[in-house]
């Protein structure tokens, strides 16, 4: 979803961006970041000053990063079934 929001950024609600971005960030850091809206489409993220804009982009790639994550997980899981299966014979 939040990848169709980048071209209508000022739609979405600032308390929409940050739970994205705490959901996003919670997936990939396995914790929770501190985000608050300062007000005219800035954020502090963990006591950084953060445009809208680049908060949005932020969640995009943390939302990649973590399907990447998942995925090599899934691989190593496999070849460790592999593995066994051949220490087997």
């Amino acid at each position: 979803m939040i990848h169709n929001v980048v071209l209508e950024e000022a739609a979405l609600p600032p308390r929409h961006v940050m739970e994205h971005y705490r959901r996003a960030y919670k997936m990939v850091n396995g914790r929770e970041p501190a985000v608050r809206y300062a007000g005219n489409y800035w954020y502090f993220v963990n006591n950084e000053a953060v445009h809208h804009g680049v908060l949005i982009r932020e969640i995009a790639r943390l939302r990649d990063l973590a399907q990447k994550q998942t995925l090599m997980n899934a691989d190593k899981g496999i070849i460790n079934r592999i593995i066994a299966k051949l220490r087997g014979l």
